[in-house]
């Protein structure tokens, strides 16, 4: 977790709604609206897989039992409560979160999926991910999801209180498989949480045997643009996405930088690299147009041939791994090989959003997602709108 952007929280149609996502994303790397989802009822399907007694093993190796499944859960690390709610196919068994994973729920998708989850406690813990234990016990959960790998200091006060806790890594593919089916087996629901990971596991392989032939495009991922630029280095979700649709990321290879994670570079660096395409994460509030008007960037290729765009926001950020990530990989793909075979990618939201959320998102939405106007002036980016 410690190399990936999303477990450091980050410093529509009309002008203020643009200022009001754009505002959220400077302060907490969230944020997102759009019109409300078709179809916005609890989804039942495997609502009550399994009712028996259960045990897991946490990522720190910690052995967990319950006599039930969970039923009141509290989720600190941020990405947690979408993925949650997704295995779950409901809001209803989320009792508390991260603020930062409430204010993109509030102001995003899940939000409009989900309208019960606006209203679940967020005041739980510290931007730092220190638990305020008085406010957690007042929930009476269950369970408390914490980073397992960031030290006993932000797990101990919760055990000490009498709370389980599990402890969660981050920042792979297997990580995100073990989630869910962590959640899965947590909320009774294993079946579900194997149909997850098994669709993730066919798009995997779908995308691998798709590469492209021909050049490869340079891809540089800024984690943060605005106040000083962090790319993504090695051993990052991100590197292994740019490498998976068939691009390299310059910040990883010879000519790289040393080290792992997210890393701060200077512009006489970003320039050297000259990358053929710019990705702006949700970490931060910088879009297009703000590397199309920074003069010092005018000649890098990327701003030449109009190649900058802005990671969709979804459910959960597109930029590190979540449900979501087979959507990533596809529209990434599309945005670096616009010449390549052609895919629907809005009719892909819709099926996958009712595979992932029981729920039918409008077009409308499905521009939210895709930032389709503030890619709007980015090449290719025509492919995305509807029909």
């Amino acid at each position: 977790m410690v190399h990936m952007a999303v477990a450091v929280p980050g410093t529509g149609s009309s002008t203020s709604r643009t200022l009001t996502r754009r505002s959220l994303l400077g302060l907490l790397g969230c944020g997102a609206g759009g019109a409300v989802l078709a179809g916005c009822g609890s989804a039942t399907p495997g609502a009550h897989e399994s009712s028996a007694a259960i045990s897991v093993t946490d990522q720190r190796g910690k052995k967990l039992t319950f006599a039930r499944p969970v039923r009141r859960v509290v989720t600190i690390p941020m990405p947690a409560a979408a993925m949650f709610i997704s295995v779950d196919e409901s809001a209803d068994h989320l009792v508390g979160m991260h603020k930062v994973s409430w204010l993109a729920i509030r102001d995003g998708v899940m939000g409009q999926m989900f309208p019960r989850a606006n209203k679940i406690a967020h005041g739980i813990a510290d931007q730092e991910f220190a638990p305020n234990v008085e406010s957690v016990l007042a929930l009476n959960p269950d369970l408390v999801v914490q980073w397992g790998d960031e030290g006993s200091g932000i797990i101990a006060p919760l055990e000490n209180a009498g709370l389980k806790v599990l402890g969660l890594t981050y920042g792979t593919q297997q990580d995100l498989d073990v989630w869910i089916n962590l959640f899965g087996t947590l909320l009774g629901k294993q079946a579900r949480a194997k149909r997850m990971v098994a669709w993730s596991h066919a798009r995997l392989a779908e995308m691998k045997a798709a590469r492209p032939p021909g050049p490869a495009p340079k891809i540089l991922y800024f984690n943060r643009f605005v106040g000083g630029y962090k790319v993504a280095t090695k051993n990052t979700y991100n590197d292994f996405y740019i490498t998976l649709v068939g691009g390299t990321n310059p910040a990883s290879g010879p000519h790289g930088l040393h080290g792992n994670g997210m890393a701060g570079v200077d512009v006489e660096q970003v320039l050297a690299w000259d990358p053929d395409i710019v990705l702006l994460g949700n970490f931060d509030a910088a879009m297009p147009d703000d590397v199309y008007g920074n003069k010092v960037l005018r000649d890098m290729s990327a701003v030449r041939t109009r190649r900058v765009y802005k990671v969709p926001l979804g459910g959960y950020r597109w930029d590190p791994p979540s449900q979501e990530s087979p959507l990533m990989w596809r529209w990434l793909s599309l945005v670096a090989f616009p010449a390549g075979k052609r895919v629907d990618l809005r009719g892909e939201i819709v099926k996958d959003y009712r595979f992932l959320y029981g729920r039918t998102p409008t077009d409308a939405q499905i521009d939210e997602i895709l930032w389709l106007e503030a890619n709007g002036a980015s090449a290719n980016y025509k492919q995305f709108h509807a029909a």
